[in-house]
């Protein structure tokens, strides 16, 4: 039983026999076998679910291939910068502040 051998599970059972009491140790138990048991039903679902989606047939996926042009494509033209954008450019962040003289 979990490997546990006779003389151990006398001492666990003098264990919590000393730190619930009597008059607890049942309740503990049923608890311990309440949560047991729900672990194995959780455990056995997903087991459940885990091989059935294992065992399922995988669908068919279709691939598109895509022709590929050797021909050079024309590239769109580079953004033009006029005069006027620069100088704005340069009057809402200079480089250098200026020096108010007196």
């Amino acid at each position: 039983m979990f490997g546990i051998g006779m003389g151990e599970f006398i001492l666990i059972l003098i264990v919590g026999l000393i730190i619930f009491g009597p008059k607890n140790l049942p309740e503990v138990g049923k608890a311990l076998g309440k949560g047991l048991r729900e672990f194995r039903k959780a455990q056995a679902a997903l087991s459940a679910t885990l091989e059935e989606s294992v065992n399922e047939t995988p669908k068919k996926v279709e691939t598109k291939t895509a022709e590929v042009s050797l021909e050079k494509k024309a590239e769109p033209e580079p953004a033009r910068v006029t005069v006027d954008d620069v100088i704005k450019t340069a009057k809402e962040n200079p480089a250098v502040k200026e020096e108010k003289s007196n």
